[in-house]
């Protein structure tokens, strides 16, 4: 695709208009933006000219919102000097002092484009959570509610700051599950759209949207298809397209499918439901890129809802927004997944070495550090990214085993884009849609973008019927027969008239695909979602949901960590995936590093604590506690919205698996000399090294710290903190999950605890398959993708050996 000669950033697309947020009312947004304030509670010296001159200000941006947002949370004089200068000592080229006091003093609700951050999150919120949520808002609109909810007789929205920041700490610790996860959810709320909007704090830290020197690589110019003009969805206005096999989802399972099976003479059509975005657009800004690439707009949550989900929804899925970690499925959990079926012994054959094989020769997937040996990581430190020689370098001295990690990337190139969280504009990177996808357009593969699956048909349902199919139209068989997939029906949506999807004017058509076989690979997801809305009735479909729970660590270095250099992940820490002696553990991974993904869970404490520690970004590493979960949950379609619910909760096992490398990533962190610690672990201090000052004698690490060592045991106490009083574990801990896994099962029981058999063929039907990670029989402990795309070869060739012998 050629630039214009003066692009010399991201052509970004544009967004929707922001809802209206008419799910409530006026009062109701007064109380939810008054508390959204105090998260960010500006802060300022007492007797700051601020102070008056906001007093003498307009009330709000949106006359609606009327709360008292005339007030600041002040410090005495000198306390704020010392903020002031702890934070710039802790750069190495300080800001000036100005340039801190402002981000201090910003107030959040100033900036619309944090109220429209706000808005869009909140969106994706299920009516009834906005519902009950409302409810409680009116509550503490009141003063009665207001008393009975936060000790204080004066609604909320009229409370000065520094009182509603000391609601929500209170509430942060309640003996009411309600109150903390209500806590929670406004912390989240605030640090995720003021780390996407604040202008202040970029002008602080210096973080740009797009890498140094940016230059978008070559996109594969799709051709993808068309229909008709908008008309009322009748039968006569079905538009119908014929194939031998549709794929319904673009990720690694859809992608690998798509390719072998064009490749190997059939006719096959790709339908996705998002949409494609050239290198040219690539990486997209945070905002936009949350909204426009992720699942939900990037607002998904468990029921809990203390595990946020992100899942790819962009052409390509997965593999388009993944940080290109490339790790094959480790042996043990091959070994545990063909034990005792006799179907499934191929996972621990040549067979399915060669379909690994297979993926990442495709791919390119090469050891980009020639030597991984933690002894010789000095050796390659231009491959690593600062935490990633935290890992590497800090293993030696406790001990721990650890090594640098594979990448898909070409011409085995390191990938040392740290922003393709939000979108590769390299194309070093050989995710899905610079690869796979265009290697099946060149064998003949088809595809739509923007069209939403409701069900896949069955013979006799020609997709006239608008709807889902009953639950009981296609009752249970432990048998691979039954009534035979014959296509996908769905709603296609065009993109505007000027080639985004922000306008108004798009033609919306109903669309029949008609095929010989059908495989669903949306994700672990919606692909239960897909074979509950076409009728199928297995009990097992949803259940059975991994996600490997991730707990964050952030640690602080003296130097300059350049957090958005290199790779996002570039080694890796395994001395704890074998906790239960079952392979059941974390692994330690740096993590990514774009602010709003990494400071959105951050815990909260302050304003004056989020604030000053944001500002300390060019000299953050960021980590992950990756666990491999032996407990599940499930996934089910919202009976209102038709969207994936996801129902899981931590179980007390895999949440003390996860503290253990939470405290594992400490262990690193401290022994690399880090000034400061923090577990993102509710209710626990940050650990706090030696002074600057004394750092060339306190500094050097000590195996025996009694101070580091009593807030390890603070740490895993807080984490593990359980009691009836509290409603349970600490439910304002934060979880973060980027794998899903496990949602249509494989197994060869005829359906007794699965979805698929071992070829993949949903038990009961003919001719429907599903290919994604939804079909791991249980979490593979490791990032997803070479196992996603192994599986989908594996399916994907037995289609065409059986398809040849038809």
């Amino acid at each position: 695709m050629a630039l214009p000669a003066t692009q010399m950033v991201p052509d970004t697309p544009k967004l929707a208009p922001a809802p209206l947020g008419d799910w409530w009312d006026d009062v109701q947004w007064a109380v939810a933006l008054s508390l959204l304030d105090a998260v960010l509670a500006p802060v300022v010296a007492t007797g700051d000219a601020r102070i008056e001159q906001q007093k003498k200000s307009k009330a709000a941006p949106d006359d609606r919102l009327q709360f008292d947002r005339s007030s600041f949370k002040t410090l005495p004089q000198a306390e704020f000097d010392a903020a002031v200068a702890r934070t710039r000592a802790a750069f190495v080229t300080p800001p000036d002092a100005s340039v801190i006091v402002e981000c201090l003093a910003d107030r959040a609700s100033d900036n619309p484009n944090f109220l429209m951050g706000i808005r869009r999150t909140l969106n994706g919120v299920p009516p009834k959570d906005k519902k009950v949520l409302g409810g409680l808002l009116t509550m503490l609109s009141g003063r009665v509610g207001a008393l009975a909810l936060t000790g204080y007789y004066m609604p909320v929205q009229n409370q000065p700051v520094d009182v509603r920041e000391k609601i929500l700490q209170n509430w942060s610790r309640s003996w009411m599950p309600t109150l903390r996860k209500v806590s929670r959810m406004f912390q989240t709320l605030a640090q995720t759209s003021w780390t996407m909007s604040n202008t202040k704090f970029r002008e602080v830290t210096g973080y740009t949207d797009f890498p140094k020197n940016w230059q978008p690589g070559p996109s594969f110019d799709y051709k993808f298809l068309q229909f008709g003009k908008d008309s009322t969805p009748a039968a006569a206005d079905l538009e119908t397209l014929d194939t031998d096999i549709v794929i319904v989802g673009s990720g690694c399972g859809g992608a690998v499918c798509a390719k072998i099976l064009a490749a190997a003479g059939h006719r096959v059509v790709v339908v996705e439901k998002a949409y494609h975005y050239p290198q040219s657009q690539l990486p997209m800004p945070q905002n936009e890129g949350s909204r426009l690439l992720y699942e939900n707009a990037g607002a998904l949550a468990t029921t809990d809802p203390a595990i946020s989900v992100l899942a790819g929804a962009c052409w390509g899925g997965g593999g388009t927004i993944n940080w290109s970690v490339s790790l094959r499925t480790p042996d043990k959990v091959r070994q545990e997944w063909a034990e005792g079926q006799p179907g499934m012994s191929f996972l621990t054959s040549p067979a399915f070495d060669a379909s690994m094989d297979r993926v990442c020769d495709f791919m390119g997937v090469n050891n980009v550090i020639e030597n991984p040996s933690p002894s010789t990581a000095a050796a390659v430190d231009d491959e690593q990214s600062h935490r990633g020689r935290v890992i590497l370098d800090n293993a030696i001295k406790l001990d721990f085993k650890a090594e640098a990690l594979l990448q898909n990337t070409s011409g085995g190139k390191p990938h040392d884009d740290g922003h393709c969280h939000l979108g590769c504009s390299s194309a070093e990177k050989k995710g899905t849609s610079v690869s796979w996808l265009p290697a099946a357009a060149e064998a003949g593969a088809q595809f739509i973008e923007g069209f939403h699956v409701e069900r896949v048909l069955f013979e006799g349902d020609d997709g006239t019927a608008i709807g889902g199919a009953t639950a009981s139209s296609i009752p249970h068989s432990t048998s691979d027969s039954g009534p035979k997939a014959v296509g996908v029906v769905g709603t296609w949506l065009s993109r505007d008239e000027n080639g985004g999807v922000a306008g108004e004017k798009r033609t919306k058509k109903r669309v029949v695909v008609k095929a010989k076989k059908v495989i669903v690979s949306c994700g672990s997801l919606w692909s239960p979602v897909v074979l509950k809305k076409s009728g199928l009735a297995n009990p097992q479909i949803g259940k059975n949901l991994h996600l490997h729970p991730c707990n964050f660590v952030n640690a602080y270095f003296d130097e300059e960590t350049k957090p958005m250099d290199k790779g996002i992940i570039t080694s890796i820490c395994t001395s704890f995936e074998d906790l239960d002696g079952q392979y059941h553990g974390p692994r330690i991974e740096s993590t990514c590093m774009v602010p709003y993904a990494i400071m959105t869970n951050l815990p909260w404490n302050s304003s004056l604590d989020f604030k000053t520690a944001a500002m300390r970004y060019q000299h953050m590493d960021g980590f992950i506690s990756l666990t491999r979960d032996r407990d599940s949950g499930c996934v089910f379609p919202d009976p209102i919205t038709g969207q994936p619910v996801v129902d899981y909760v931590p179980s007390a096992l895999d949440r003390e698996h996860a503290v253990e490398g939470v405290i594992g990533i400490a262990r690193l962190c401290h022994a690399a000399g880090a000034n400061e610690i923090r577990a993102y672990i509710a209710h626990t201090r940050p650990f706090t090294a030696a002074t600057k000052a004394d750092s060339n004698t306190n500094r050097d690490y000590k195996k025996d710290d009694p101070a580091f060592e009593a807030w390890v045991e603070e740490v895993r106490s807080a984490a593990l903190s359980a009691s009836p009083l509290w409603g349970g574990w600490n439910v304002a801990t934060p979880f973060a999950s980027a794998h899903q896994m496990g949602t249509c099962r494989m197994g060869d029981d005829s359906g007794q605890a699965s979805v698929v058999n071992p070829r993949g063929q949903v038990w009961g039907t003919q001719g429907l398959y599903v290919a994604d990670a939804s079909v791991f029989p249980s979490a593979s402990g490791v990032n997803p993708m070479v196992s996603t795309m192994a599986f989908a070869d594996w399916i994907a060739n037995g289609i065409v050996k059986e398809m040849s012998a038809n």
